[in-house]
C-alpha cells in the first residue's frame, strides 16, 4: 500500500522502517516528523495494526515547506496529483490503507509540536526539514523523548552527495550517531537506524 504513495521510502528500506515499528512494544508510542502524503506512515501505522496495539503520532505543518531543495519538489508532486490540501491528500491515504485509528495528526512544525509533547517515544522517524538548522532544530527538539532502548530513524542520512542545504540528517547522523549514545548503528537504504543506549 505505501508503495501507492508518491514518496521516496522503498525496497530494503521501507521494509527495515516497516520492521522497526512492528518490532517495538505493545502501545509503543511513534513518531514521525515530516510525512508528506503518508508513504512511510502506512509502513509505521500498517505495522502497528498488525500487532494490534500502538500508534503513530505524525508531525508534519503541511504546507509543502521545509528546506530550498526539497519545498519546490513537494509543490511540484502536490501540483501532479491534482494540488489542493496536502493534509486532505494525507487523509485520504490513510483512510484509503484503512489506518485511521492507529495515526493521530499533529499539524505543527516539529519545533512547536515538540513543546508540548511528554510521553516516551519507542521509535523516532526523523524526515522533515532537512537543512542543517531545520534538522538539527527537529533531533535536539524529539531526541530527549526517545526512550533508552528506542529506535531513532534518520531519512536521507547516508554518506553521498547531497544538494545545499539537503544534508541536514547527514550531519547529525555522522555526528551524532555514535557509540556510547547509539548502538546498532546501521544505514538501510538512504536511511540511518540505530538504537538510543
Amino acid at each position: 500500500m505505501s508503495s501507492s504513495v508518491r514518496g521516496w521510502r522503498k525496497g530494503e528500506e521501507a521494509a527495515a522502517v516497516h520492521e522497526a515499528s512492528y518490532s517495538r512494544c505493545d502501545g509503543a508510542v511513534i513518531v514521525e516528523v515530516g510525512v508528506f502524503l503518508g508513504r512511510s506512515t502506512i509502513l509505521l501505522a500498517g505495522a502497528r495494526k498488525l500487532r494490534g496495539s500502538g500508534k503513530v503520532y505524525c508531525i508534519d505543518p503541511f504546507d509543502c515547506s521545509g528546506d530550498d531543495y526539497s519545498s519546490p519538489i513537494y509543490k511540484e508532486i502536490l501540483a501532479g496529483i491534482g494540488g489542493g490540501s496536502l493534509r486532505e491528500h494525507f487523509d485520504r491515504n490513510i483512510t484509503k490503507a484503512g489506518l485511521t485509528e492507529w495515526v493521530e495528526v499533529h499539524q505543527l512544525t516539529a519545533a512547536d509540536a515538540a513543546r508540548n509533547w511528554h510521553d516516551l517515544i519507542d521509535l523516532l522517524l526523523l524526515d522533515g526539514d532537512q537543512s542543517p538548522a531545520g534538522a538539527r532544530q527537529a533531533f535536539d527538539a524529539w531526541v530527549p523523548h526517545l526512550k533508552r532502548g528506542g529506535v531513532l530513524i534518520l531519512g536521507n542520512s547516508v554518506p553521498r552527495n547531497y544538494a545545499e542545504t539537503h544534508d541536514g540528517n547527514y550531519l547529525l547522523a555522522s555526528t551524532e550517531l555514535a557509540y556510547p549514545r547509539y548502538v546498532h548503528i546501521r544505514h538501510v537504504g538512504a536511511a540511518s537506524i540505530a538504537i538510543k543506549a
